[in-house]
């Protein structure tokens, strides 16, 4: 099973506010970076939706190795 990296970010001008996100997808020598934001978010929501839709565009099954800065967001997946 291939193995793909995600580092991933999500921030938010003033909470809640204009917010973005963008996360990267590295396997080997290819990566590809997404992004996007909202005009009124929190910066909770822009970390899961990056964490989302880098995981969106996997196009196949693989293990994945996520990176991020948001304890929120990592408690969420490691935690529920």
């Amino acid at each position: 099973m291939k193995t793909v990296y995600l580092y991933t970010d999500g921030s938010c001008l003033s909470n809640p506010g204009p917010g973005g996100w963008c996360a990267i997808l590295v396997y080997g020598d290819y990566e590809k970076m997404i992004s996007g934001g909202e005009s009124e978010t929190t910066n909770n929501r822009m970390e899961l939706t990056a964490i989302l839709e880098g995981l969106k565009a996997l196009k196949e099954p693989c293990e994945v190795v996520l990176t991020s800065d948001s304890k929120y967001a990592l408690d969420s997946l490691e935690n529920g």
